[in-house]
């Protein structure tokens, strides 16, 4: 890799000097490397929550949290710091999108479920089949349903959240309303 790789106002040369300071027992080194894992952690999560991929700004801090959490007990084994980090981060992320896309499928689930059977629904729908496929919609259309479904949202409170007009929310619903009619036929 590459030594003059800087991370905000630091090198990768020289969290390796501090990492290495850190594995020989010096506690500065320590608290001082671990300020600049939770900076790196905190600028690369909340880049994901300005580009939307994260809810809010405090999962964006969990998981900075998460990371500097990994790096207490794994300090002593990491060889390479910024290899260690940016694996490390990736797989936070990951680990977290995974795990709120599946909470997002069994709510929805829930939420068919609980509903009156003698809804439009009929009662030969399947709503784990359902389910599937709205777990299979990208992240924006899953959103917009949550809102509208689970949330009870009017259309100018999604398009308040969501910083889009209101004909445009109301016309990605109901196209995606017809996606998954489509695919249940």
């Amino acid at each position: 890799m590459n030594n003059t790789k800087t991370y905000q106002t630091f090198t990768n040369s020289e969290l390796t000097v501090l990492l290495n300071s850190a594995n020989a027992g010096d506690i500065r080194s320590f608290n001082e490397l671990s300020k600049h894992i939770r900076s790196i952690s905190f600028s690369y999560f909340l880049k994901k929550y300005k580009s939307g991929k994260l809810k809010n700004r405090d999962d964006a801090d969990d998981l900075a949290n998460n990371v500097f959490l990994a790096f207490s007990d794994q300090y002593k084994k990491i060889e390479n710091i910024e290899h260690w980090l940016r694996r490390v981060l990736f797989l936070t992320f990951v680990s977290w999108y995974k795990k709120q896309k599946k909470q997002l499928s069994s709510a929805l689930y829930e939420n068919i479920a609980d509903k009156d059977p003698q809804s439009n629904f009929g009662d030969n729908i399947d709503l784990q089949k359902i389910a599937l496929i709205v777990s299979e919609l990208n992240e924006s259309k899953q959103i917009i349903i949550k809102m509208r479904f689970w949330e009870g949202l009017k259309f100018n409170e999604i398009s308040e959240k969501l910083n889009k007009n209101e004909a445009a929310v109301k016309k990605m619903l109901y196209r995606t309303l017809e996606e998954i009619r489509n695919k249940l036929e």
